[in-house]
């Protein structure tokens, strides 16, 4: 794609994830307009097919950087308006999209092709003792379509687990047996994965409160052997082709006696100045603005 195509860059969504993916969008649609490149931002605000067709034909759009965050931009959906829409946009397609978002399908996709994850079910009503003598005291439920560390509750005894039956609403939840180890970070890029993060959360474990609200959660570059760097790269891409991803996402995952468990995927990860991609480009030495263009391969 050539650097005077007409870009429009997508955010704000209607999901739970809204904030985010707006300063991530924003963030975006700066730095091309920094750049002299031919860039409009669309704030979507609802589930509109025809308003999203209406704005993308009525400013020429050739390629879509799609940053809504969570429900309806991660799941498939958008990706889904835009391929019947035969405009070209970045990253996973609906496919590999909608598989991603689902915590449950992903876990399972990895099963299939021998990666390692933590054990999980799906939550259909088995009581709190039954659970434990699965997975032990302390374990997690999780919402199996949702971002950003929403919706995760930490079971460590009974009271907890009333408070969850109580709060759950009508949505799909998963229990996810809970691992005790170091937690890591790896963004993929164009085939490449980038230098891996430690994350070192403030709180207990990597909740919404940890990743975007602290400024005591520390993120590292630890210093790995080169086996272990190896094996972790090797983990990543499997679990990122297994879903048949494209282009860039983040993988989460815990590291435990040299062994990668592999916790879930990001198919359209923060692009804030501060996200995690972000840093691990810019420690690879891509600049923000060069990470843009990778992700959205246009020439500089």
């Amino acid at each position: 794609m050539k650097k005077d195509c007409n870009i429009c860059i997508l955010g704000g969504g209607w999901s739970n994830e809204r904030e985010i993916s707006l300063k991530s969008s924003r963030d975006v649609f700066n730095t091309l307009l920094e750049n002299k490149h031919n860039v409009v931002l669309y704030d979507m605000k609802k589930d509109s097919y025809d308003d999203l067709r209406s704005f993308l034909h009525s400013n020429s759009i050739d390629l879509v950087f799609n940053l809504v965050h969570g429900e309806g931009g991660e799941d498939g959906k958008i990706q889904s308006y835009l391929e019947d829409l035969d405009i070209k946009y970045c990253g996973s397609n609906s496919n590999s999209s909608s598989l991603s978002f689902n915590k449950f399908k992903t876990k399972k996709i990895w099963r299939e092709n021998n990666l390692i994850t933590p054990d999980f079910e799906i939550y259909s009503d088995q009581s709190y003792d039954e659970l434990t003598k699965i997975y032990g005291d302390t374990f997690f439920i999780k919402d199996t379509c949702s971002g950003s560390s929403n919706n995760i509750y930490q079971i460590k005894n009974n009271t907890d687990f009333e408070s969850f039956t109580k709060n759950k609403k009508n949505r799909e939840f998963m229990i996810e047996r809970k691992i005790t180890s170091d937690e890591y970070t790896a963004a993929i890029l164009n085939n490449n994965v980038l230098p891996i993060i430690k994350i070192i959360p403030s709180n207990e474990f990597y909740d919404f409160d940890a990743k975007y609200q602290s400024n005591e959660t520390k993120f590292l570059f630890p210093d790995l052997s080169p086996e272990m760097v190896n094996a972790i790269c090797e983990q990543v891409m499997r679990a990122f082709n297994a879903l048949g991803c494209k282009t860039w996402a983040r993988v989460d995952f815990f590291v435990q006696d040299d062994l990668v468990i592999l916790l879930e995927i990001n198919t359209i990860p923060g692009m804030t100045d501060h996200s995690l991609v972000p840093k691990a480009a810019n420690k690879h030495g891509l600049s923000y603005y060069q990470l843009v263009l990778e992700i959205m391969g246009i020439d500089a």
